[in-house]
């Protein structure tokens, strides 16, 4: 069965999320036929770099011919740049333009970067150069000065809902709740690959979709028991958190997974106590309420102090093979401090 992010991958310009920008000149410079030779597509994950690059190369072609990708992650050798500047001297057969793709242009060695400036600073006509990349900052400013840059933004967490509800109405005999979609697009941090991933896994646990579906497929901690440890910190009472931890062992989950969520959950009542904006959170929607009366009934520089000490935690527990006395022991320090 065809994954769902290679099924709904956008074909066409008009298709893809967000990114209008770029969209647009990108689409008038195939109209007014102005095109460069050498561009550079970053961005973080998912935000259709990639996918830009395969449409403009198809378009730029008039959908004769493909182009010839070549991932830079395992491809980063003087050799295996020095083999695309031997086959970009051929000119194409079947297409206008030779386009070549290079994603993960970031992990490519120095001399390999040295053996494509050559080529970069006197291309052969009829040939294009899309580099993708997350990291743009590897890449030398010998580089980069002979590169039109374009910035991928991470995909709102609205137009990346808008895109799950259409792929499963496009689907059918699937019921699914807004907050579990909503929650899948906050996991994705603006990435729509990512989000559409998670959602076919979780298609793949149940035809219905909700909020404790999406946690328990994707094996999320039950926020619930990150509420009670919270509760139980700030209100100095360690009974709880014990069984808690207890719970998670004999259940076979991993402690030290646990330990980072709590650390991420504490870190968003930090930024809900400071900012007062849950947008800028992942708490689920369910909690909400719960979470904004802590956030709001607790000083900040509490909130801080058990971040700071889980953070702590994270550090120890790091090479622990069993951590778990180790994970009790100091959350009964941290509630009777």
């Amino acid at each position: 069965m065809e994954a769902l992010a290679t099924k709904y991958r956008p074909q066409h310009f008009e298709d893809v999320v967000c990114q209008d920008n770029i969209k647009k000149v990108l689409t008038n410079q195939l109209e007014t036929g102005e095109i460069k030779q050498a561009y550079l597509f970053c961005g973080s994950a998912g935000t259709g770099k990639t996918t830009s690059a395969r449409i403009f190369a198809n378009d730029v072609n008039g959908g004769k011919g493909k182009p010839i990708e070549i991932d830079g992650a395992s491809n980063n050798g003087v050799d295996n740049i020095r083999s695309i500047i031997d086959d970009c001297r051929m000119k194409s057969l079947d297409s206008k333009y030779k386009v070549y793709i290079i994603d993960e242009v970031h992990m490519l060695s120095i001399g390999a970067f040295n053996a494509l400036l050559k080529v970069l600073e006197e291309p052969p006509k009829g040939v294009i150069f899309i580099l993708c990349t997350t990291d743009p900052h590897k890449i030398p400013a010998t580089i980069l000065s002979r590169l039109q840059r374009f910035d991928f933004k991470r995909i709102p967490q609205f137009d990346i809902v808008q895109r799950l509800q259409y792929i499963l109405q496009q689907e059918g005999k699937i019921t699914y709740d807004i907050e579990a979609l909503e929650y899948i697009a906050k996991l994705a941090d603006g990435g729509m690959r990512d989000a559409i991933m998670k959602l076919d896994t979780v298609i793949g646990y149940t035809n219905n979709i909700t909020l404790q579906a999406v946690l328990d497929c994707l094996g999320i901690t039950n926020y619930e028991h990150l509420v009670t440890i919270v509760q139980s910190i700030i209100s100095k009472q360690p009974n709880e958190p014990i069984q808690i931890i207890d719970k998670i062992y004999r259940d076979g989950k991993d402690l030290k997974l646990f330990v980072k969520d709590l650390n991420k959950f504490v870190l968003d009542l930090c930024k809900l106590s400071i900012t007062r904006n849950k947008e800028l959170t992942m708490i689920p929607t369910d909690i909400m309420r719960k979470c904004i009366h802590i956030a709001t009934n607790t000083p900040s520089y509490q909130l801080v102090d058990i971040l700071d000490a889980i953070n702590n935690l994270l550090d120890k527990i790091k090479y622990e093979q069993n951590p778990k006395n180790l994970i009790e022991s100091e959350l009964i320090i941290l509630c009777l401090k």
